[in-house]
């Protein structure tokens, strides 16, 4: 006789995440009343050899299933299905979630995992991005910025304006020019991260039902700050040329697009450059159909060659791109600070919604980095890491050569490599192999909106060191040899 989880059908092919399709296989259960409440689910480990996925894949579905107020889990016992309606006052709390009006439940809990692996000192870094040892600025920097402090101490006791501390305003401007960027100081504001000028701009322009466009693969974090807001993403693959652009035509004629957000320059995690030919029929489309661009651009300045081509904000012309350039990568990930470039009208609305969550971005981060940038240290800094990390491709290069199990795209700059692997081979079950022998990195399917690119992995090759870079790719490799013999 089969049991209740015979009747689960997982498809990796079907275009959903696995963890997404188990949680919602067993919350139909629970409607249907085949799973009753109190019933005590298989461990983590049980179930994913029942359902044949990896440990991980059940870890992300049993997140998800808790997150909705499906199941709870009590230490030392298990998880359970949730009571009905005569639950105990102790696990009304769980129920919190249906008065939520800002979605949370499609939020991809890979991102708390990648933050996760770079908290644990034990695995080789290759899953979220560090700056290399031997370059990391943090005594210049903090040496710099002290000395600053030092000499004017009154700058602490002064407020900074919502849309950032003027200073770093007047030398971001300076700074953005050298790079085609001209803008006016009313056009540039400093947040806290990319990542909060993405909430802002989602919060701007989106709403329940809302259609914005991104690549796929892309940064799943900002396909998260644009789901939060009950939008539906569209999603377009790559090419070498990057986001195709006739796809992308064929979408904007059929919906009402609020704007479409690209990772242009080095992009992660494919490492793709837009061309200069796609980037004029972009903006040429965005003008068309009067839709934003919204550019991600934290990598531009780490190239290993010659310089990239011309970013969005520098060719254009009719206002219509919103620029993002973070400074943690060229820095480090701690930092927090961010530059958004837009038209003035656009600015003055966007601070007026930060106002409602966070009235300055922190004062002295932005004093440091102004200080940095005055100086000219930063410009010298970046030199630094394109030295170091053109030197790590060129160990990559080879080590990759004796690795036919890894075919990985060496870009031109940026700080990740994208990696395909044997096919038939599932990149999260990998990953839960890599793990217990010490590395991290990405599976391909967590970067992708449809669980796609399950043959895929993503490295971030910038922050383990040159002979951690060796001793990662090896253990890789050895994890691809072992994959079929591994038991979870």
């Amino acid at each position: 006789m089969l049991s209740i989880w015979d009747q689960m059908v997982i498809d990796s092919d079907k275009g959903m995440p696995l963890y997404k399709q188990i949680s919602q296989q067993i919350e139909q259960m629970v409607h249907e009343g085949k799973l009753k409440p109190g019933m005590r689910l298989p461990s983590e480990r049980k179930m994913a050899a029942l359902l044949k996925v990896s440990r991980m894949t059940l870890t992300l579905a049993y997140e998800e299933m808790k997150t909705r107020g499906i199941v709870r889990s009590q230490q030392g016992s298990g998880t359970f299905i949730m009571r009905g309606p005569k639950m105990e006052k102790t696990e009304q709390a769980i129920t919190w979630h249906t008065n939520f009006a800002y979605q949370t439940e499609n939020v991809n809990h890979g991102m708390e995992e990648i933050m996760r692996f770079g908290r644990d000192s034990r695995l080789i870094p290759f899953g979220g991005v560090g700056t290399a040892p031997e370059v990391h600025p943090g005594i210049d920097f903090s040496q710099c910025f002290a000395e600053h402090l030092r000499k004017n101490p009154i700058l602490l006791q002064l407020p900074a304006p919502t849309q950032g501390y003027e200073p770093l305003i007047l030398e971001v401007k300076s700074w953005l020019s050298e790079s085609g960027i001209h803008a006016d100081e009313k056009e540039i504001m400093i947040v806290s991260g990319a990542m909060q000028g993405l909430d802002l701009i989602s919060r701007l322009f989106l709403g329940p039902e809302d259609y914005v466009i991104m690549e796929d693969p892309g940064f799943l974090a900002a396909s998260d700050a644009f789901a939060a807001t009950g939008a539906k993403i569209l999603r377009i693959t790559l090419d070498e040329e990057g986001i195709k652009t006739d796809s992308l035509e064929n979408l904007l004629m059929q919906f009402p697009v609020k704007f479409i957000y690209i990772n242009p320059t080095f992009h992660n995690p494919t490492g793709i450059t837009i061309s200069m030919a796609r980037r004029k029929k972009l903006l040429a489309l965005a003008k068309k159909y009067s839709v934003p661009i919204v550019e991600d651009d934290p990598f531009s300045m780490l190239y290993y060659g010659k310089k990239p081509v011309p970013s969005f904000k520098a060719l254009d012309k009719d206002h219509m791109v919103i620029h993002l350039q973070s400074f943690s990568k060229y820095l480090f990930p701690t930092l927090r600070v961010a530059v958004l470039v837009a038209h003035e009208g656009i600015i003055s609305n966007l601070v007026k919604v930060k106002q409602r969550v966070d009235l300055h971005s922190n004062n002295l981060t932005q004093m440091a980095v102004q200080v940095y940038l005055e100086e000219g240290r930063l410009s010298r800094h970046i030199e630094k890491l394109r030295q170091a990390y053109d030197r790590r491709l060129s160990i990559i290069n080879d080590i990759l050569k004796e690795k036919p199990n890894l075919k990985c795209r060496i870009p031109d700059g940026g700080v990740f490599l994208w990696c395909k692997i044997p096919k038939g081979i599932s990149s999260e079950r990998l990953l839960e192999i890599a793990i217990k022998k010490g590395v991290s990195f990405v599976p391909g399917s967590w970067m992708s909106g449809v669980g796609m690119y399950e043959n895929y992995i993503r490295l971030a090759f910038t922050h383990p060191s040159s002979d951690l870079l060796r001793e990662g790719i090896e253990i890789i490799d050895q994890a691809i040899n072992e994959y079929y013999s591994y038991q979870p």
